[in-house]
């Protein structure tokens, strides 16, 4: 069954000082910043506001069907979300069931835990890092959000490629790979 999606995205942040504070409030990294890989797969069936995502997480592969509804609230997404052992196989099986991978790409990310909020410092091509905040409920994710002193009215939500659009006035969905073209330290 679909779960919501509690996450909100701030992009003006400084991430040192929100490092700071996790660590104060005594959260755990849990995650060293690792490079993700993303192939994005569609079919005519799986479209439009919906996707599949197959992830390599540095050491974790996950298989997720994400769905936009509403890319203005933060429980406008929702998602089915699988582990799967073997990145190519499960690329090579969704290609023999007729998808057809239409993105690849490239983010680090950051992950820290407090409770039942997550806190991940996400860095994209050309886009400075930000933190997206993620719990069980909106009202998980807007105490968080005033724990670290963010202002929720400057919350972001939906997906990625909404981010570029705004920031960059690039539309990362008609490009097939999104890549670092450097090493990010």
């Amino acid at each position: 069954m679909a779960q919501h999606e509690y996450e909100a995205k701030f992009l003006a942040i400084d991430v040192d000082a929100v490092r700071d504070h996790l660590r104060s409030a005594g959260a755990e990294r849990v995650l060293d910043k690792t490079l993700f890989t993303r192939l994005i797969f569609e079919n005519d069936a799986v479209q439009g506001e919906q996707w599949l995502r197959l992830r390599d997480e540095g050491g974790r592969t996950t298989l997720t069907l994400k769905q936009v509804t509403d890319a203005t609230h933060i429980n406008g997404t929702t998602e089915i979300e699988v582990e799967v052992s073997d990145l190519e196989k499960t690329a090579e099986l969704l290609t023999a069931l007729g998808l057809r991978q239409v993105r690849y790409q490239q983010n680090y990310r950051e992950e820290w835990r407090l409770g039942i909020v997550t806190y991940d410092l996400d860095t994209w091509p050309d886009l400075p890092t930000f933190l997206e905040v993620e719990s069980t409920s909106e009202d998980a994710v807007r105490k968080a959000v005033a724990e670290l002193g963010l202002d929720y009215g400057q919350a972001r939500f939906g997906s990625i490629d909404l981010i570029y659009k705004s920031e960059l006035g690039r539309d990362i969905l008609a490009e097939p790979t999104l890549l670092f073209t450097r090493q990010v330290s």
